[in-house]
Protein backbone atom coordinates (compact mmCIF):
# COMPACT_ATOMS: atom_id res chain seq x y z
CA UNK A 1 0.00 0.00 0.00
CA UNK A 2 1.79 3.02 -1.04
CA UNK A 3 1.66 6.50 1.24
CA UNK A 4 -0.72 9.72 -0.27
CA UNK A 5 -0.86 12.90 1.16
CA UNK A 6 -3.88 14.70 0.03
CA UNK A 7 -4.10 18.79 0.40
CA UNK A 8 -2.19 18.94 3.62
CA UNK A 9 -2.43 22.38 5.29
CA UNK A 10 -1.54 23.05 8.74
CA UNK A 11 -0.89 26.04 11.13
CA UNK A 12 1.16 26.56 14.29
CA UNK A 13 1.08 29.39 16.42
CA UNK A 14 -0.22 31.60 13.62
CA UNK A 15 2.48 30.70 10.83
CA UNK A 16 1.20 28.45 7.95
CA UNK A 17 3.58 25.44 7.28
CA UNK A 18 2.27 23.53 4.80
CA UNK A 19 -1.08 24.64 1.93
CA UNK A 20 -2.46 21.84 -0.05
CA UNK A 21 1.14 20.05 0.07
CA UNK A 22 0.26 16.56 -2.23
CA UNK A 23 2.39 13.95 -2.62
CA UNK A 24 2.43 10.30 -3.36
CA UNK A 25 4.82 7.82 -2.11
CA UNK A 26 5.65 4.69 -3.50
CA UNK A 27 5.50 1.05 -1.54
CA UNK A 28 9.04 1.19 -0.96
CA UNK A 29 12.30 3.68 -1.37
CA UNK A 30 13.70 6.56 0.83
CA UNK A 31 12.66 10.31 0.79
CA UNK A 32 14.54 12.73 2.58
CA UNK A 33 12.71 15.34 3.43
CA UNK A 34 14.59 18.98 3.92
CA UNK A 35 14.03 22.08 4.89
CA UNK A 36 15.29 24.70 7.11
CA UNK A 37 14.54 24.73 10.71
CA UNK A 38 11.13 25.43 12.27
CA UNK A 39 10.06 24.96 8.36
CA UNK A 40 7.90 21.65 9.64
CA UNK A 41 9.74 18.70 8.62
CA UNK A 42 8.88 16.65 12.34
CA UNK A 43 5.68 18.51 12.12
CA UNK A 44 4.70 16.40 8.81
CA UNK A 45 6.26 13.26 10.48
CA UNK A 46 3.92 13.23 12.74
CA UNK A 47 0.59 14.12 10.80
CA UNK A 48 1.87 11.27 8.42
CA UNK A 49 2.25 8.65 11.65
CA UNK A 50 -1.19 10.36 12.75
CA UNK A 51 -0.03 11.70 16.04
CA UNK A 52 -0.95 15.27 14.82
CA UNK A 53 -4.51 15.85 14.21
CA UNK A 54 -4.89 19.07 14.20
CA UNK A 55 -4.86 19.81 10.52
CA UNK A 56 -6.47 20.00 7.44
CA UNK A 57 -6.70 17.40 4.34
CA UNK A 58 -5.94 13.68 3.72
CA UNK A 59 -3.59 11.04 4.70
CA UNK A 60 -4.39 7.23 2.81
CA UNK A 61 -1.80 4.83 4.43
CA UNK A 62 -0.28 6.59 7.65
CA UNK A 63 -1.53 6.46 11.11
CA UNK A 64 -0.58 4.13 13.59
CA UNK A 65 -1.15 0.64 12.06
CA UNK A 66 0.82 1.52 9.22
CA UNK A 67 3.69 3.44 10.35
CA UNK A 68 6.88 2.82 12.78
CA UNK A 69 8.58 6.19 14.05
CA UNK A 70 12.26 6.66 15.43
CA UNK A 71 11.53 10.66 17.28
CA UNK A 72 14.80 12.58 17.60
CA UNK A 73 13.65 12.07 21.59
CA UNK A 74 14.85 8.38 22.01
CA UNK A 75 11.45 7.64 24.30
CA UNK A 76 12.46 4.35 25.75
CA UNK A 77 11.07 2.66 28.85
CA UNK A 78 13.06 3.78 31.51
CA UNK A 79 12.21 -0.01 33.38
CA UNK A 80 13.56 -1.93 30.67
CA UNK A 81 16.38 -2.85 29.16
CA UNK A 82 17.88 -1.70 26.18
CA UNK A 83 16.88 -5.59 24.47
CA UNK A 84 13.39 -5.37 26.37
CA UNK A 85 12.54 -1.35 25.29
CA UNK A 86 13.09 -3.45 21.63
CA UNK A 87 11.63 -6.85 21.85
CA UNK A 88 8.65 -6.27 24.14
CA UNK A 89 7.51 -2.93 22.17
CA UNK A 90 8.47 -3.80 18.34
CA UNK A 91 6.56 -7.00 18.32
CA UNK A 92 2.70 -8.09 18.75
CA UNK A 93 4.22 -10.82 21.27
CA UNK A 94 7.75 -11.84 21.91
CA UNK A 95 8.83 -15.27 21.02
CA UNK A 96 12.18 -17.16 20.54
CA UNK A 97 12.25 -15.77 16.54
CA UNK A 98 11.71 -12.04 17.48
CA UNK A 99 14.01 -12.34 20.59
CA UNK A 100 16.69 -13.71 18.38
CA UNK A 101 15.70 -10.49 15.49
CA UNK A 102 16.52 -7.91 18.35
CA UNK A 103 19.84 -9.97 19.29
CA UNK A 104 20.81 -9.63 15.79
CA UNK A 105 20.11 -5.72 14.95
CA UNK A 106 21.72 -4.96 18.40
CA UNK A 107 24.97 -6.72 17.94
CA UNK A 108 24.97 -5.24 14.13
CA UNK A 109 24.61 -1.57 15.47
CA UNK A 110 27.97 -2.57 17.82
CA UNK A 111 25.99 -3.62 21.20
CA UNK A 112 27.18 -6.40 23.66
CA UNK A 113 25.57 -8.86 25.45
CA UNK A 114 26.08 -6.76 28.56
CA UNK A 115 25.32 -3.50 26.90
CA UNK A 116 21.80 -5.28 25.88
CA UNK A 117 20.92 -5.29 29.75
CA UNK A 118 21.22 -1.69 30.88
CA UNK A 119 18.88 0.33 31.45
CA UNK A 120 17.84 3.74 29.02
CA UNK A 121 19.63 5.68 31.71
CA UNK A 122 22.86 3.66 31.91
CA UNK A 123 23.29 4.07 28.46
CA UNK A 124 25.11 6.77 26.39
CA UNK A 125 22.61 8.87 24.14
CA UNK A 126 24.69 7.29 20.95
CA UNK A 127 23.02 4.20 22.60
CA UNK A 128 19.66 5.24 23.65
CA UNK A 129 19.47 6.63 19.80
CA UNK A 130 20.50 3.03 18.40
CA UNK A 131 17.81 1.41 20.54
CA UNK A 132 15.05 3.28 19.35
CA UNK A 133 16.53 2.75 15.54
CA UNK A 134 16.53 -0.60 15.74
CA UNK A 135 12.98 -0.91 17.61
CA UNK A 136 11.47 1.06 14.32
CA UNK A 137 13.07 -0.77 12.40
CA UNK A 138 12.13 -4.15 13.65
CA UNK A 139 8.52 -2.64 13.75
CA UNK A 140 6.20 -4.20 11.23
CA UNK A 141 4.84 -1.35 8.94
CA UNK A 142 4.37 0.04 5.88
CA UNK A 143 6.27 2.98 6.47
CA UNK A 144 9.44 3.71 8.55
CA UNK A 145 9.73 7.18 9.18
CA UNK A 146 13.58 8.53 10.66
CA UNK A 147 13.61 11.59 12.25
CA UNK A 148 17.58 12.59 12.29
CA UNK A 149 18.23 9.08 13.15
CA UNK A 150 22.20 9.20 13.16
CA UNK A 151 22.05 12.74 14.72
CA UNK A 152 24.39 11.17 17.76
CA UNK A 153 26.19 8.40 16.06
CA UNK A 154 29.85 8.02 15.27
CA UNK A 155 30.41 8.07 11.15
CA UNK A 156 30.88 3.98 11.57
CA UNK A 157 27.70 3.57 13.57
CA UNK A 158 26.12 6.25 11.04
CA UNK A 159 27.48 4.28 8.23
CA UNK A 160 25.82 0.79 9.61
CA UNK A 161 22.68 2.51 10.32
CA UNK A 162 22.29 4.06 6.58
CA UNK A 163 23.05 0.93 5.19
CA UNK A 164 19.72 -0.78 7.44
CA UNK A 165 17.94 2.16 5.96
CA UNK A 166 18.69 1.03 2.26
CA UNK A 167 17.78 -2.38 3.02
CA UNK A 168 14.76 -1.47 4.82
CA UNK A 169 13.66 0.60 1.74
CA UNK A 170 13.32 -2.16 -0.30
CA UNK A 171 10.65 -3.69 1.23
CA UNK A 172 8.73 -0.30 2.23
CA UNK A 173 8.81 3.38 2.65
CA UNK A 174 11.27 5.08 4.52
CA UNK A 175 10.99 8.82 5.32
CA UNK A 176 13.70 10.50 7.14
CA UNK A 177 14.28 13.76 8.31
CA UNK A 178 18.37 14.63 8.11
CA UNK A 179 20.19 18.12 7.77
CA UNK A 180 22.93 16.10 5.98
CA UNK A 181 23.72 16.61 2.11
CA UNK A 182 25.98 13.46 2.13
CA UNK A 183 23.42 11.12 3.78
CA UNK A 184 20.64 11.66 1.00
CA UNK A 185 23.12 11.40 -1.58
CA UNK A 186 25.00 8.25 -0.03
CA UNK A 187 21.35 6.40 -0.22
CA UNK A 188 20.19 8.22 -3.67
CA UNK A 189 17.22 9.24 -1.74
CA UNK A 190 14.49 11.03 -3.09
CA UNK A 191 14.67 15.15 -1.38
CA UNK A 192 11.50 16.75 -0.76
CA UNK A 193 12.34 19.92 -0.01
CA UNK A 194 9.80 22.46 2.54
Amino acid sequence: MSLVLKNITKSFDQKQLFSDLSFEFNSSGIYAVTGDSGIGKTTLLRIISGLDKDFSGEIIGGGFENVSFCFQEHRLFPTLSAFDNISKVAFKEETSETKAKVKVILERLKFTEDDMQLRPEELSGGMRQRVAFARAVLKNSNVLILDEATKELDASLADTVLEIIREESEKRTVIMVTHKESEIEKLGAFKINL
